[in-house]
């Protein structure tokens, strides 16, 4: 004869849990002794775990926006140093900064039609402009008395030699009064990939 114990407990047929037996399991200390349902032990565990999870996932949305331009705030400085912006401008709103920034990154591929174009509109600036004639006469600028009537041929006014092994470009522009090197050069870093050297003479090689 077999030894069956008596008053066998009935265990209920599992289902899934309702929400609030998930939101006591949650909220409820751990152990289910008398001597520890005071303690609050694994509550601080679970709340501190969680809390350095939120500050993870808080700095892969701030890493994430900050990644690009349009969205970037904390660190829309070092874009503007990037593209040689002034850092941090005083009394400027955050989105005239954020497009001064977009307005300066290079777009597509770097090409000799883009870099040319580039360097010709420097040049034009300066030597390229048809004389203008107005009621007071002929506007002096402070590249001094135009000597010329017609717009030059920008082609004739700089001249770009490659060093393709070297990875290098020239740009030679035809006269001594050269444009405003300090922008061009800017402008030209801009667009020029990383790698590929430059620079700007009036020497020809």
């Amino acid at each position: 004869m077999s030894e069956i114990t008596p008053i066998q407990p009935e265990l209920p047929v599992e289902q899934a849990f309702t929400e609030a037996e998930l939101i006591f399991m949650d909220e409820s200390p751990p152990g289910l002794f008398p001597e520890n349902q005071d303690s609050n032990f694994g509550y601080i565990i679970r709340k501190i775990f969680s809390d350095l999870a939120q500050d993870v996932a808080n700095w892969q949305d701030t890493l994430f926006n900050e990644h690009f331009p349009d969205t970037s705030e904390q660190f829309l400085d070092q874009w503007e140093i990037e593209v040689g912006l002034l850092p941090n401008p005083p009394n400027v709103p955050i989105e005239n900064r954020r497009a001064n920034v977009l307005a300066r990154i290079q777009r597509g591929p770097f090409t000799r039609p883009r870099r040319d174009a580039l360097i010709e509109r420097y040049v034009s600036t300066t030597f390229g402009s048809v004389i203008q004639l107005v009621p007071a006469g002929v506007p002096i600028g402070t590249g001094g008395i135009p000597i010329y009537g017609e717009a030059s041929d920008l082609t004739t006014l700089y001249d770009v030699i490659e060093d393709q092994p070297n990875f290098h470009y020239t740009v030679w522009i035809a006269n001594t009064n050269t444009p405003d090197i300090t922008a061009l050069t800017a402008e030209l870093k801009r667009i020029t990939p990383a790698g590929i050297s430059f620079n700007i003479t009036n020497v020809h090689p």
